[in-house]
This record gives structure tokens, sequence and C-alpha cells, in this order.
């Protein structure tokens, strides 16, 4: 039997050549890579994609399970059908550190105003700026999922002053947790950097908007590590171009690449990074993707399991 792989967009030799080192008894067909597909359909067990063609996994016979090539869910919870399997997200301590370590940056460049002392460079200005300790600088995490969780962690372990928000109840330590829509507002009050980790779904779908960073402290930080959908552009224009956001670093968008015409290109208080925070590479989680197969193939439970919502799910036939 046989291994789908399509990483749309991506790199897919390197997952070819990483899983056939881990799996060296498993055919791997590259989507769409293939001379006839119709034949081969019968043979595949595992997809393991990224962003693959809508309505296509329900016409694999005997497919087992569908391994997605990274943490986020969107594309798959755009599909209408799927076969009667488990659906597998892909997520990377690799790629949870390098996020984490990447909000730190961002924080800590805030803070420390190094971008005030990287102005003065250019005048030739020697000053210094007092600033407050790292535990009263406030940051606030939205959405305490995998992503979440490490990020809020790994800034409370440097000393800053964390607080995080989720849907529903969480508990970590030296975080303090706000939950549901009623402690919304408490959560967005007191921060001086809010860290967007939320997944993008049709209850997230710009879940930051006008009135959200309105509750935001004047002067505050936006800093975007998940998807690009999450936030209502234009409503964060608005509030960057009135003062209100002091600025915002952003690292994904609702249209990948981003286009050159987009204002965030050139916006005076806008940073943008290209979707790289935390990019899965095939070094570190092709392991990962070898281990759930043989955890499936063993009789075990896979990890960690997605439910995507709003489908009907069927046995491919």
């Amino acid at each position: 039997m046989s291994i789908l792989l399509n990483n749309n967009g991506y790199d897919n030799r390197s997952w070819l050549e990483a899983l056939s080192r881990l799996m060296p008894e498993r055919r791997i067909h590259i989507f769409p890579e293939i001379d006839d597909i119709e034949a081969i359909r019968k043979e595949i067990e595992f997809a393991v994609v990224w962003d693959h063609p809508r309505g296509d996994l329900i016409r694999y016979p005997n497919l087992r399970a569908i391994l997605l090539l990274g943490a986020g869910t969107e594309a798959i919870d755009q599909e209408t059908q799927l076969p009667d399997v488990p659906v597998v997200r892909l997520v990377d301590p690799e790629v949870l550190n390098d996020m984490a370590l990447y909000a730190l940056y961002w924080v800590m460049n805030f803070h420390r105003q190094y971008d005030r002392y990287r102005e003065q460079q250019r005048d030739a200005h020697w000053q210094r700026h007092e600033i407050c300790a790292p535990q009263d600088y406030r940051v606030t995490v939205l959405g305490l999922g995998m992503v979440g969780r490490t990020v809020a962690s790994t800034l409370a372990r440097n000393g800053y002053q964390l607080s995080g928000w989720d849907r529903f109840p969480q508990e970590i330590e030296d975080v303090h947790c706000f939950s549901g829509d009623t402690q919304l507002a408490s959560a967005f009050a007191d921060t001086d950097v809010l860290v967007n980790c939320l997944p993008l779904n049709a209850a997230t779908q710009h879940f930051i908007d006008r009135h959200l960073l309105a509750l935001m402290p004047q002067g505050s930080y936006l800093i975007n590590v998940s998807r690009g959908a999450v936030i209502n552009d234009q409503h964060l224009i608005e509030q960057l171009d009135n003062g209100h956001i002091a600025h915002a670093v952003l690292d994904a968008f609702a249209s990948e690449p981003l286009p050159q015409a987009n204002p965030f290109w050139h916006h005076s208080k806008v940073t943008v990074t290209p979707h790289m925070s935390g990019a899965t590479y095939a070094r570190s989680a092709a392991r990962l993707v070898a281990d759930n197969i043989q955890r499936i193939e063993n009789g075990a439970q896979p990890f960690p399991l997605h439910q995507p919502a709003g489908i009907s799910s069927a046995q491919a036939c």
C-alpha cells in the first residue's frame, strides 16, 4: 500500500526524501505528479497533504488516515465531505519553539524600544530611555491551543507579565487565563502587546475587528503569528492610522503571498514577514508523520486528532 504526498505550494522533495528514509517499504506518490492517478487510488492508505484539492480525498477507497502537513486546519475544514478516517494535525515542537521565539523577539523589541534606538542611530543621537521591568510589561496571548500555550509559557519564563484568553477555560503556570465571551474585554483591557495565536475557523474569521482593537489600551502593539483572516485588515489600518495601535507585526495574511498592492507593505506602522515565524521542515516533522502512521498500523490513536466542523463524514467508496 502507498502514501499520497501533496505539500501544495511548498516543497515536496524534502518530504519525499525524509519519509522514504523513515519508511523505505512504502511507495510514495507525489500529487499531482502521477501518470495515472485512477490506477493507484486503491493503493493509497495514507494521505499526507496540505491544502489538497477540495473533494479529492473522498475518492480513495482504502484510505486509513489524512495527515496534515501543518497545524492549521482551515483547508480541511472547508471540505463538505470527507472519508470516515482520522484527520491528524502536524504540531512540531521545533515549529512551536520557533514561533515562541519570534513572539519573544518582537515583545522585547517593543518593551526595550529598539526601534527608537535604531532611529537615534540614523540621527547620531545618544539618549537612553527608561523602561518598566519585564514583570510590569503586560502581554496577552489570544488563543491557548498548543501554539498559544508555548508562546505564553516562553514569554512568562522570560519574566513578562502574561495573560491569555481562550474560548474554553485553560490553566497555564504563570499565566493569568481568561475564557469565554464575558472575559474577553478584561483580557484585552490590560495589555501592552497582544499576540494572536487563534486558529482560523468560522468563529474566528475577522475576530480581531474595530471593536476588539478599541478595547486595547492606547499605544499598544499587535503581533500575529496565526492566520491573516483572523484580523479585519481595514479595521486594523484604521486603528493604526488614528494612533490607537502603535504598531503591528504581521506574519500571516488572508492572501499569500501578500499582493504587492497591499497597503501593509508600505505602512509605516506595520512590519511584514513572509509567514516564517514557524515554518514546518521535513527534517524534524517527517518523524512525527511516520510515528503517527505507525500508531495507526498498530491499532493506536494518532495525535493530535482534528474533527473538521460542519462536514458530513462518509465511508470512502
